[in-house]
């Protein structure tokens, strides 16, 4: 390893000015290299303390445009109401759960989803044979910042019947309800409580399980 030696100069003492003679101008001072790294690596230092500033106290960024609090089990799921995905009125979610004392199975969902697209039809065909059966579970679902014309066709493939909301700017997606993917499914019961939470796609067997939990609950 080479170590750093510094040089050392024998110091030389200008001699006195004649008198009536004006004192010689001095040099400039010539900064040393160690000086000018030194600096460097100051400035250096500083541009990165400012960016992590700028970027961890988010300036510039738009305010309540992240993603919100997880909802979690035991709280009241969030109402809301978005534009349904095929037209006609709003999906408004306490108004087909809730107010009716209808427990709801909510899904998040999209078309570019590869979970999804196994899942889906699953949830499609539960909502179909409850139905037939008499059953009060009402099932929601809400395309999650896709296009209109990858998620129709999809919907109408996996045989979805139940009401589907669009919500492209994941302003109940993200900001209500605190998720970052899909899919999501939270159930809730017929007060309007979330009793439970499934994060990524389905199974049949899990689904069953949930929907028998649900089939008694009432507001």
């Amino acid at each position: 390893m080479i170590e750093a030696t510094e040089d050392t100069e024998a110091a030389v003492v200008p001699a006195p000015p004649e008198a009536g003679e004006p004192p010689a101008a001095q040099p400039p001072l010539a900064r040393g290299p160690r000086k000018v790294r030194a600096l460097v690596i100051g400035v250096v230092i500083a541009a990165a303390l400012a960016a992590f500033l700028f970027l961890g106290l988010g300036i510039g960024s738009n305010p309540g445009s992240g993603p919100g609090p997880l909802v979690g089990v035991g709280s009241v799921a969030p109402e809301f109401a978005l534009p349904q995905l095929v037209g006609g009125r709003a999906v408004d979610l306490d108004a087909l759960g809730s107010d009716r004392h209808r427990p709801v199975v909510l899904n998040f969902f999209a078309s570019w989803c590869i979970p999804c697209q196994r899942e889906t039809p699953l949830l499609a065909r539960a909502a179909q044979e409850g139905r037939a059966k008499g059953s009060t579970v009402q099932f929601v679902g809400v395309d999650v910042a896709d296009q209109p014309t990858n998620a129709v066709p999809f919907v109408q493939q996996s045989g979805i019947t139940y009401p589907v909301a669009a919500d492209s700017a994941l302003q109940v997606t993200s900001v209500l309800y605190g998720l970052d993917g899909e899919p999501n499914t939270f159930f809730i019961d017929g007060s309007g409580h979330v009793i439970g939470h499934v994060i990524g796609g389905l199974s049949q067997q899990q689904l069953d399980r949930w929907l028998h939990r649900l089939a008694g609950t009432t507001g």
